[in-house]
């Protein structure tokens, strides 16, 4: 089993979010795997590469939900802004060998990112969804 299995239940049936989503699943994987194998250069480079996949994804997403005038935005913007600084925090002080990452890391961004569908992006979804997209 993955240690994060991206099943239907999560879909938010917005095509461009679901693969995003499905994307930032197996990157996660692959980092996980990585701090199994206690391979540092790996678990670096896999950070990084969730880093940019989740750029692109936070910023699809803000787009959709501008254009859209969802009344939600502010709130979700905050949420993406906030967990990027942290990642991106987190990335600078692992590369620097100031920080450690493991199991507590990647449980907290699997917890992250499941609550972050649930909460934020089933709105976002049903709400684009709504106005016709899919």
């Amino acid at each position: 089993m993955s240690f994060i299995d991206f099943r239907t239940e999560y879909k938010v049936y917005i095509r461009s979010m679901d693969y995003d989503h499905e994307l930032v699943a197996e990157i996660v994987n692959s980092l996980h795997d990585s701090v199994v194998k206690a391979d540092r250069e790996l678990t670096c480079k896999e950070m990084k590469k969730l880093l940019d996949v989740l750029e692109g994804h936070f910023e699809n997403e803000e787009r959709m939900m501008k254009e859209n005038q969802f009344p939600g935005y502010f709130s979700h913007k905050l949420e993406h802004d906030r967990f990027y600084k942290q990642m991106l925090k987190t990335i600078e002080r692992y590369d620097k060998d100031k920080e450690s990452f493991g199991m507590n890391e990647l449980i907290g961004i699997r917890r992250w990112f499941f609550n972050h569908i649930d909460i934020n992006d089933r709105k976002c979804g049903q709400f684009l969804t709504d106005k016709g997209f899919s």
